[in-house]
């Protein structure tokens, strides 16, 4: 089945007059934080005891007075690879958009911009198992195939299972990519949760990982107005019932706040950036606003 004919013309939006925007922040040739002889130079730093003797810089040391190496950067192309969380929790809004819609115009954003750089484009689509994989291969053809592929999908599972799709995605990326973790990072509390997985870890030190995290209005604030309101897990069989009282909201914002800032502060414990987007608001400027900072870094 064909891409909705809106979201077809979304899309090539994107694609013709925003993917100027992000190809001039440089998505694609990224340079590597691998550390190489016979690369790119970059700078100076001090010597250490049992480092390549065949890298010090003589003049330099000697004008210093002490002994500086060079360093150098591997310069790279790269994939640009996308894991996706198709589970039952990326179908709830109550804006215009879900986020599973706004995970494909994001993704189908960072696509088109990586082959514009002439990289290639990849994703991992997954639930409780690995719904859907597509290796990074080069194209806009590829990844608008690529998208249509995850419009389509019918998950099987309606759970998350990160340990699972991380030790597939280790075993399938060859050579260092940019990887962005597309979710809403809700999952059932029964699972294995995301800190406790040594995978993240290990990718986040071979590769350049990019959380972004969707979230529904509904998800960081109660609604307006009095009564009792029944939230039901999408992936698991828990619920839970708040009074729309003062002290009740107090007790939602307070949750809210803790997994947010525990999410973050998991992220960056792993050097990762990441970025927070409520699937009602505009998606554009927060992107460039991340790629942005990245490229000062």
């Amino acid at each position: 089945m064909a891409l909705a004919p809106e979201l077809t013309e979304e899309l090539r939006y994107l694609e013709i007059n925003v993917g100027r925007r992000i190809r001039s922040l440089r998505l694609g040739q990224s340079r590597s934080p691998l550390k190489g002889f016979g690369y790119e130079f970059e700078s100076h730093r001090k010597y250490e005891v049992g480092e390549d003797f065949r890298r010090i810089d003589w003049n330099v040391s000697a004008r210093m007075q002490e002994i500086y190496l060079k360093r150098h950067f591997e310069e790279r192309e790269v994939s640009v690879f996308l894991v996706v969380d198709v589970s039952r929790s990326m179908h709830f809004s109550t804006a215009k958009h879900s986020k599973n819609l706004r995970v494909m115009q994001v993704g189908a954003t960072l696509g088109f911009s990586a082959v514009s750089d002439s990289c290639k484009f990849g994703i991992l689509a997954f639930s409780e198992s690995i719904e859907a994989y597509e290796p990074p291969r080069k194209g806009r053809a590829h990844v608008w195939r690529t998208i249509e592929k995850l419009y389509n999908l019918k998950p099987a599972h309606s759970g998350t299972n990160w340990e699972l799709a991380l030790r597939f995605l280790r075993s399938q990326l060859r050579s260092m990519s940019i990887v962005f973790l597309l979710s809403d990072f809700i999952t059932d509390p029964n699972m294995n949760q995301l800190a406790e997985l040594p995978d993240l870890k290990v990718l986040a030190q071979k590769h350049d990982v990019v959380p972004i995290v969707f979230m529904d209005q509904l998800e960081s604030n109660l609604p307006a107005g009095r009564g009792l309101l029944r939230f039901r897990s999408a992936e698991g069989r828990g619920e839970m019932l708040f009074s729309l009282s003062s002290s009740q909201r107090n007790t939602f914002d307070a949750l809210v706040e803790k997994r947010t800032t525990e999410l973050r502060d998991l992220f960056y414990s792993l050097g990762m950036d990441c970025l927070f987007l409520k699937v009602g608001e505009a998606f554009i400027d927060p992107l460039m606003t991340l790629f942005e900072r990245r490229k000062k870094v």
